[in-house]
């Protein structure tokens, strides 16, 4: 019976020690892949409980009035458009078998952990593509659409001749002049900035060339333009709606424009099975508001 005793409790409940180890170790793994949540503030939510999120669109108003007195009236109504999104619960499985922990723990090693971290990776890219690409024809996110399913503006730049941001000679200065044209149009309409932009890695491989006849670097130009190059982002889960990798976005990131709802963070549930393994559960509940989609650009077809 002791011995019995001995083999329950060996293979028993994960020490607080174990369990940080393993949360630790999700934490890092994820927080080098949220370029989405750089773009936007995050509002916290009371708790996971809430599943619907109610939010109002505002339009402009009309001109204000010039004069001497003030009294003329320029009064008008701003109509709220509402808007509901679903929070969803972005979340992934593993396991760690009790053998390995048995064994690892008697042996004085730490818990290997590489399952859950590739499991808090796959929430963390799933969260990724969710703010900045949002449901497409290929990829079903419950209707919900991130900063490119929401762009209302687009500029196409294949004007040059054909060249895009991939052609050896033309490519840096192209996309140094679609990002100051994208930029010129977020300010025409009214949006002042700061800028950010996002791209595929792809992409970003075209602005590490020199700019033909000059010693700057494609990238360096176009940091230059959004206020520097750490406002130059790149994550290849941004993906156009045809599945393809070819799009880039500028965004005015004023506080407003958009934001992240939260209603848990990157959080691990870990239980006990019948099988003596151990059942875990990386996961959260987030979900992105998109409230000024004008104030997005997307820049298409920079590799065709």
């Amino acid at each position: 019976m002791n011995t019995m005793r001995r083999i329950g409790l060996a293979t028993g409940t994960l020490t607080d020690y174990e369990i940080n180890l393993v949360e630790t170790a999700i934490v890092k793994t994820v927080r080098p892949k949220l370029i989405g949540r750089q773009l936007m503030p995050i509002r916290t939510l009371p708790s996971a409980g809430y599943t619907k999120y109610t939010f109002y669109k505002e339009n402009d108003m009309g001109q204000a009035t010039i004069s001497m007195t003030g009294e003329e009236q320029s009064m008008d109504i701003v109509d709220l458009t509402k808007g509901d999104v679903a929070i969803p619960i972005i979340s992934k499985d593993y396991k760690l078998h009790w053998r390995d922990v048995l064994k690892r723990r008697e042996g004085g090693e730490d818990l290997n952990t590489q399952h859950a971290e590739n499991a808090a990776r796959q929430v963390a890219e799933e969260e990724d593509r969710l703010i900045l690409s949002g449901e497409n024809a290929t990829w079903p996110a419950l209707g919900i659409l991130g900063l490119l399913g929401s762009c209302p503006g687009v500029l196409n730049t294949n004007y040059f001749n054909g060249a895009n941001w991939g052609t050896a000679t033309t490519g840096p200065a192209l996309a140094v002049a679609d990002v100051a044209h994208a930029k010129q149009m977020l300010r025409a309409l009214g949006h002042q900035g700061p800028y950010k932009i996002v791209m595929p890695s792809a992409v970003y491989a075209c602005l590490e060339t020199l700019i033909a006849n000059t010693d700057k670097w494609g990238f360096e130009a176009v940091g230059e333009l959004l206020g520097g190059t750490e406002n130059i982002l790149v994550s290849d889960n941004l993906f156009a709606a045809d599945n393809g990798q070819d799009s880039v976005l500028l965004l005015d990131v004023q506080p407003g424009n958009f934001e992240l709802l939260v209603g848990a963070d990157i959080s691990n549930y870990l239980a006990q099975l019948p099988t003596m393994n151990y059942q875990g559960k990386v996961w959260e509940a987030v979900v992105p508001v998109i409230k000024r989609p004008e104030a997005i650009i997307e820049i298409i077809e920079v590799l065709s």
